[in-house]
């Protein structure tokens, strides 16, 4: 024991390790003390992100400070720790290389609603090593939140798409179907439909075509329609009427919600609409037909 004490890199190593601990500890006694009398959630959550960065800034000052006088002694054994952690760690690293990527990038940042792989959330925290998503869709219909934090690896950016839902264009197509009787007026039923579709879209457009007109400067995206367009198909059971228009990222379910209501009650005053559903008829075999009953029943 006593040999190792006067082992200069021992003492060192020693001294490093409490001054990480202490720095630690500081940070948390800090990011407690601001959740305990903190009172806004945003600026709360800022302030401790900017202790941690400091804690970690910190710490790695304290080691190049400490080893400065040493680097000669122990390049030889961090070359080999390097590379055996290049090895065993080679998620890690591309989890950090995903990470400079996205704050370079910026594939997102917080506040944007994703889906990579699969996984659909808004991004509440971006570190290092991993994302963190409030999960959306999932197990409930459209795109509202589970409740569920779902976290990441940064590695995914360069090994799946990342669909940004929120980046420079907060718009997307939405489409609501309804199939109707061959029997229905359905170009009456089209004109409801447009009808209601148009009075909440001006706005709409008006914002659209704002963001479409300073996001051209970096992509070449044209669009040469954007209001509501109701399109008529055939279908096996009458005819399907497919509305498509545009809505707001997060409002989706409730701008079809809204316009589903208005049309239902707009359909059931009319006589001449009415929905399409599967039926089934029977029909009685004459008698004597092979495989029938004495009453022609099969």
């Amino acid at each position: 024991m006593q040999e190792l004490l006067e082992n200069e890199i021992f003492r060192t190593s020693l001294t490093t390790l409490l001054v990480i601990v202490g720095i630690f500890f500081l940070v948390r006694v800090a990011q407690r003390l601001i959740g305990r009398y903190g009172t806004d959630p945003d600026r709360i959550y800022a302030t401790s992100r900017s202790i941690r960065r400091l804690g970690v800034f910190l710490g790695i000052s304290a080691v190049i400070l400490l080893f400065s006088g040493q680097i000669g002694d122990i390049l030889t054994v961090l070359t080999l720790i390097g590379a055996g952690m290049a090895i065993a760690l080679s998620q890690v690293l591309m989890s950090v290389a995903g990470w400079m990527r996205i704050t370079m990038l910026t594939s997102y940042s917080q506040g944007d609603r994703i889906e990579i792989n699969g996984v659909r959330g808004d991004v509440v925290d971006i570190r290092m090593l991993r994302t963190t998503l409030l999960e959306i869709g999932g197990w409930v219909d459209g795109d509202q939140s589970t409740g569920r934090i779902v976290h990441i690896p940064n590695s995914w950016v360069y090994l799946h798409a990342v669909y940004n839902y929120t980046r420079t264009f907060n718009f997307i197509w939405n489409e609501l179907s309804y199939t109707l009787t061959f029997k229905s007026n359905w170009e009456a039923a089209r004109d409801i439909i447009t009808e209601f579709a148009n009075e909440s879209a001006a706005i709409v457009e008006k914002q659209a075509r704002s963001q479409i007109k300073q996001l051209s400067g970096e992509f070449l995206i044209h669009y040469s329609v954007m209001t509501p367009f109701v399109y008529v198909s055939v279908a096996t059971d009458g005819v399907k009427l497919t509305l498509r228009y545009l809505c707001e990222v997060r409002k989706r379910r409730g701008s079809s919600h809204a316009l589903n209501v208005s049309i239902l009650a707009a359909f059931q005053d009319r006589d001449d609409i009415e929905f399409a559903f599967r039926t089934m008829s029977l029909h009685q075999l004459p008698e004597g037909v092979p495989g029938t009953g004495p009453q022609g029943a099969v």
